[in-house]
């Protein structure tokens, strides 16, 4: 009669080597995924095991999932049995099969990341609004879009292009007057792309104002008294709103009243107005409209 193999107590050694396996095969994964730089004092994790160890060939190349050849040894470097080594090899595959896992956390660290600043936030009309900003991982010479709201959608309005460290500046110059949405976007790079939402920007003109006192009733219907703020024009329709800075003191007002009638100045401020601006007599502030 033929010796028959004890199969419970084949099971029972593979299950005792399937734990520290189980954490070199995590930590090799580990360690290959955290790069460490030169001169750093914290070693990579070394997979480490009571009774047996691993020794796997490392592939640069690795990260699809490739299969792996195992070799088991115990403490004094004698080579296990070929059913033990086996079975050694079939928990260690069983133990790497989560390497896509890993391959979705290096697509993650791969993403892009856009940090970027508006230099200003009100300027004059043929002046640029400037943004500095960075991109990383940097690759050099990645194309970032400036795009301005219209309507619905956004247009790309300029562009640039980073640096071999992922820095940039770029500049527009607007035409309109008025806030303008900006915002700022890299093109896709290995099915990534980065956005920046930056707040408005106000562009002005200089105007020539004056002021004018309360009472009575203005020409868009309104009861002109010594609280109300406003501003009167030729042009503007009644309600629309002007944007006004003088002396780093900004106010927006709704158009109430029609004037003013001396040739050269732009706008009358009611007196509310004035007085919330810090303006004189006769002023040369920046408007919005």
């Amino acid at each position: 009669m033929r010796p028959q193999y004890n199969r419970r107590a084949m099971r029972a050694t593979a299950a005792l080597c399937a734990a520290p396996l189980a954490a070199g095969a995590y930590g090799a994964v580990a360690s290959a995924s955290t790069p460490h730089r030169a001169g750093d004092r914290t070693a990579p994790p070394t997979p480490t095991a009571h009774a047996a160890s691993v020794a796997e060939p490392a592939d640069p190349a690795d990260g699809a999932g490739a299969t792996h050849a195992a070799r088991v040894t115990d403490a004094a470097g004698i080579a296990h049995t070929a059913s033990l080594a086996h079975a050694a090899s079939v928990v260690y595959t069983a133990a790497a099969m989560p390497r896509p896992r890993a391959r979705r956390a290096h697509r993650r660290a791969q993403r892009l990341h856009l940090a970027a600043r508006m230099l200003h936030r009100d300027l004059l009309v043929g002046h640029d609004v400037a943004f500095v900003g960075a991109l990383h991982p940097a690759a050099g010479r990645d194309l970032v879009d400036v795009q301005e709201r219209v309507g619905r959608r956004w247009v790309d309005v300029a562009a640039t292009r980073t640096t071999a460290h992922g820095h940039f500046i770029a500049r527009y110059w607007p035409h309109a007057l008025g806030a303008l949405r900006m915002r700022l976007r890299v093109a896709a790079r290995a099915g990534h792309a980065a956005t920046v939402l930056e707040p408005a920007v106000t562009v002005f003109h200089q105007a020539l104002v004056s002021w004018y006192g309360p009472g009575g009733v203005t020409a868009c219907g309104e009861a002109l008294g010594a609280g109300t703020l406003g501003v009167a024009n030729l042009t503007l329709p009644c309600g629309t709103p002007v944007t006004l800075r003088y002396e780093g003191r900004t106010i927006t007002v709704p158009v109430i009243d029609r004037g003013p009638y001396v040739a050269g100045r732009e706008f009358d401020l009611t007196y509310a107005t004035k007085e919330a601006l810090g303006a004189g007599d006769l002023t040369v502030v920046w408007a919005s409209s």
